[in-house]
C-alpha cells in the first residue's frame, strides 16, 4: 500500500492499507483488522460462483512456482491485467516478521501482511508463501502493482489522499481479477468513504504504506 494523507470512496483488493483504513468483516470469511480510523474496509470472502478460466497469466496460476520464477510470472500476469508496460528492473522482496509490517502499516496490532515502499522494495510478512499459496501470491501481485504505479508515475499529479485512494482501488481490483482468473474462490474487496479525504489536516497525515 502507498502512503499519503487519509482515505476516500468505494471500490475493489489485499493487503494492506482517516487516515489508516480499518479492516472489517464482509462476506463469509472473517476479514482482518488494521489500526487507525475507519476510513475504509477490506474484506476477504469466498465466491462460490463459477470462476473465470485462467488465461494470459503465464505461470502465475500454477500450484508451485520456484522463487526465481515468481516475479517474472507475476509481471507476465500484470501485462494482461493492467495498463502497465513490462519493466526490466524489479523491486526487492524483503521478508520480515509480522511485527515489522504492523509497525510500518498500522503503528499498532493489525493483520496487514505486506507493504511497498518506494526506493526500498516490497516488505512481505515472512509467514506468507507466494511460491505455493495462490492467495499469498495475489498479495505480492497487489504490492507489485504499487511498484508499477511508481515506475509509470500513475496518479502522480493528484493530491496525496486522492493518489493513495486511487492507487489502492486499482491494486485491489487487479488482485481480485487475478484471483478469479487463477481459479481461486477466495476474493478480496475494498471500500472507503469519499468523505474521508475532506482536506482537513487530520485527513492528510499518517497514511500507511500500501
Amino acid at each position: 500500500m502507498s502512503s499519503p494523507g487519509a482515505a476516500l470512496a468505494l471500490a475493489a483488493f489485499a493487503l494492506v492499507c482517516a487516515c489508516s483504513p480499518a479492516i472489517a468483516q464482509t462476506g463469509k470469511s472473517p476479514a482482518p483488522k488494521t489500526g487507525g480510523e475507519s476510513a475504509g474496509m477490506y474484506s476477504r470472502y469466498t465466491d462460490e460462483s463459477n470462476v473465470v478460466s485462467p488465461k494470459y497469466l503465464g505461470k502465475a496460476d500454477v500450484d508451485v512456482l520456484a522463487e526465481a520464477e515468481l516475479m517474472p510470472a507475476l509481471l507476465t500476469a500484470l501485462d494482461q491485467l493492467s495498463r502497465y508496460r513490462r519493466v526490466e528492473s524489479l523491486p526487492r522482496i524483503i521478508r520480515v516478521p509480522h511485527a515489522r509490517i504492523e509497525a510500518m502499516v498500522c503503528k499498532s496490532t493489525c493483520s496487514a501482511l505486506a507493504a511497498y515502499r518506494s526506493g526500498e522494495g516490497i516488505y512481505l510478512d515472512e509467514r506468507l508463501k507466494p511460491e505455493t499459496v495462490l492467495f499469498d501470491r495475489s498479495i505480492l501481485l497487489h504490492e507489485l502493482v504499487h511498484f508499477l504505479q511508481d515506475v509509470h508515475q500513475q496518479y502522480a499529479d493528484m493530491k496525496d489522499c486522492d493518489r493513495w485512494y486511487h492507487r489502492e482501488i486499482e491494486a485491489y481490483a487487479i488482485q481480485k481479477t487475478f484471483l478469479a482468473m487463477a481459479g481461486s474462490q477466495v476474493r478480496v474487496g475494498y471500500s472507503a468513504r469519499e468523505s474521508a479525504c475532506d482536506g482537513s489536516p487530520q485527513a492528510t497525515k499518517n497514511l500507511p504504506p500500501s
